[in-house]
């Protein structure tokens, strides 16, 4: 009796659900076709009104909600560009998370770009078939799929889970899909995440964990821009501090927010965009009394008087360069064999750039030449080698060439510009089928490499000029990146600690700070490294109190300093050069350079 009792509850409880849902089902139904005929727009609630607006425009478009979808073969395919097949990437630990966890609910998941082009989808083998019409490549719309939640969701810039008849086309009445947008950290768009499976089930779950991939994503996101030289976490529990739920604000060296994250933006309750090149003393009053406790949490006061847990995150103490944002779409690049070429002014880093690529395949050999550093009548046999007797002067059994010692590697092209326009021809030849010959040789060999280039001219000027091949350009232009001149650039204090950690055990003073941040850097990041040199032999300790830019007034040059022998020899001329200024007065001279006299005599004598 007790069994047949329990079976019977059972039994009236999933009838409940089963009857609410037909109910439910049938409510949107006659709500959806009751619009499709009058025209007339339905009293909804108010977070119901992104679906309306969505089937608005598939009506507007001239979508019935009896047109057929799934059985269209004649969708375009689109190629996912550049941007598209980052993001994928990006996203890819996130989406297989999603993925991992409702995968036995018959579930696909989707990565929608912001122009509703899918550009990732993971489903099972046994679902396959039930989602052939939505494939990476394919754009989806009101105008063709009717309402869908990763469109609303895009467009309404929130979560939105849709049901049965919620649907626009009766087609799709027995999905249930929800999705979420993701940001940028910017209060842009990138795409949506979204969950569909084709058996109706409560999606709520779903919305939540989309919620929460979509919040660590856009906080990864924010972490690995390079404007960023602080980030504040913060909540009204600590236990949130640093997870996926805590606000995150990025700011830069001069205090301007330069990203927020959405949980941030409701914590302040003010809009990304509207925050952006904020000061943050204008959101926390007290943010500078927890600037110099990093990883630690504090209780910060918010401009309304309320309080808030909060840390400081210093990531230039705490991340490598590799983690520059820069660094890994060139990483990425590379290894899709996607040519690199790197722009910027002389002493801007590019070669050093070059480097950290390769120090990600260190395995593979990097064979660096700087085309502007060799003679024309040299070169061609120092890039492609020459046979036995090719010239005057050639070794008996020849040499091979920096292009075929980069086989299996990478060919780091410097100063690119500087090449001559007769071995413009045979570069481009080997960059399209690999194949070249060594001066004087008949035989055609083969090297295959990942391409570096980097110039300090304006090659689009030279193209027009006459200078250099067009098609040799375009060749190399796989994917650009132009260095900014130090003068630009907000983290010289970053690459100041950094060249001095190389150095030792080096501090600076408060002087020095303002003199790195206030002065034009002509030499870029070569002449900080070098004026950095000098200072540190001339400092008595491991503070430095000043950087030697002037000599009284005169506009420091570039500082050329080959290597570490050569430092001896630049700190002895100018002792020399000040003690003359000086009238030969030890004391002077020594107070003017902030060092001891000691120090002085030992370089004088």
């Amino acid at each position: 009796m007790i069994i047949c009792c329990i079976y019977r509850s059972l039994y009236n409880v999933l009838k409940g659900i089963f009857m609410n849902k037909l109910i439910e089902s049938l409510s949107w139904e006659s709500i959806k076709y009751d619009f499709f005929e009058s025209g007339i727009r339905p009293e909804l609630e108010l977070d119901q009104l992104p679906i309306l607006d969505s089937w608005q425009k598939a009506k507007n478009a001239g979508l019935t909600p009896y047109n057929s979808i799934i059985n269209k073969q004649n969708f375009e395919i689109q190629s996912l560009s550049y941007d598209d097949q980052q993001l994928a990437r990006l996203t890819q630990p996130y989406l297989e998370n999603i993925f991992n966890l409702y995968k036995q609910q018959s579930i696909s998941v989707f990565l929608i770009n912001n122009m509703g082009l899918i550009v990732k989808e993971l489903h099972d083998d046994s679902t396959d078939s039930l989602y052939e019409f939505l494939k990476v490549g394919r754009v989806v719309s009101e105008e063709n799929f009717g309402t869908i939640a990763p469109i609303c969701s895009i467009d309404s810039r929130l979560p939105i889970a849709l049901n049965g008849h919620q649907h626009y086309l009766k087609e799709f009445s027995s999905f249930s899909c929800a999705s979420v947008p993701i940001f940028n950290g910017r209060g842009d768009i990138l795409g949506a995440l979204d969950i569909t499976s084709k058996i109706s089930i409560a999606t709520g779950n779903w919305l939540n964990h989309l919620l929460y991939q979509s919040y660590k994503f856009e906080n990864e996101f924010i972490r690995t821009t390079q404007e960023a030289k602080y980030f504040l976490y913060f909540q009204n529990t600590p236990d949130l501090i640093g997870g996926a739920y805590s606000g995150l604000i990025a700011f830069n060296q001069n205090g301007h927010i330069t990203h927020m994250n959405q949980v941030a933006s409701q914590l302040i309750g003010c809009q990304v965009k509207d925050a952006l090149g904020t000061e943050i003393n204008q959101i926390f009053v007290n943010i500078e009394s927890i600037m110099h406790h990093s990883n630690d949490i504090h209780l910060l006061k918010k401009n309304d008087h309320a309080f808030c847990y909060a840390k400081v995150i210093h990531p230039q103490k705490n991340t490598t360069q590799v983690a520059d944002v820069k660094l890994q779409k060139c990483i990425r690049a590379i290894q899709a064999d996607i040519p690199i070429l790197i722009t910027g002014e002389t002493g801007t880093g590019k070669e050093f750039l070059a480097q950290q690529i390769h120090d990600q395949f260190k395995k593979q050999p990097f064979i660096s030449i700087n085309c502007g550093a060799i003679p024309d009548n040299l070169l061609e046999s120092e890039l492609f080698g020459y046979e036995g007797g090719a010239f005057t002067g050639a070794k008996a059994k020849g040499q091979i060439g920096l292009v075929e010692m980069a086989n299996g590697g990478f060919l780091f092209l410097d100063e690119l510009g500087d090449l001559p326009i007769h071995l413009q021809v045979k570069v481009l030849r080997v960059l399209q089928d690999n194949t070249f010959y060594r001066v004087g040789g008949r035989t055609a060999l083969k090297s295959n490499f990942k391409l570096i280039c980097a110039t300090n001219r304006n090659l689009k000027d030279l193209v027009d000029q006459g200078l250099f091949r067009s098609d040799l350009y375009y060749r190399i232009r796989g994917y650009e990146i132009e260095l900014s001149p130090l003068r630009d650039r907000d983290d010289k204090l970053t690459i100041a600690n950094t060249i001095l950690e190389n150095l030792g055990d080096y501090r600076y003073s408060d002087k020095v700070k303002a003199q790195i941040l206030n002065y034009a850097w002509p030499g870029n990041i070569r002449e900080l490294m070098n004026v950095l040199k000098v200072s540190a032999v001339f400092s008595e300790d491991s503070m430095i109190t000043e950087l030697l830019l002037q000599d009284r007034g005169q506009e420091t040059t570039p500082l050329q300093i080959q290597s570490t022998s050569d430092l001896d020899g630049l700190t002895r001329e100018t002792i020399k050069r000040v003690y003359q200024e000086e009238n030969m007065n030890v004391t002077k001279v020594a107070k003017r350079l902030n060092i001891s006299r000691s120090t002085v005599y030992k370089y004088l004598n």
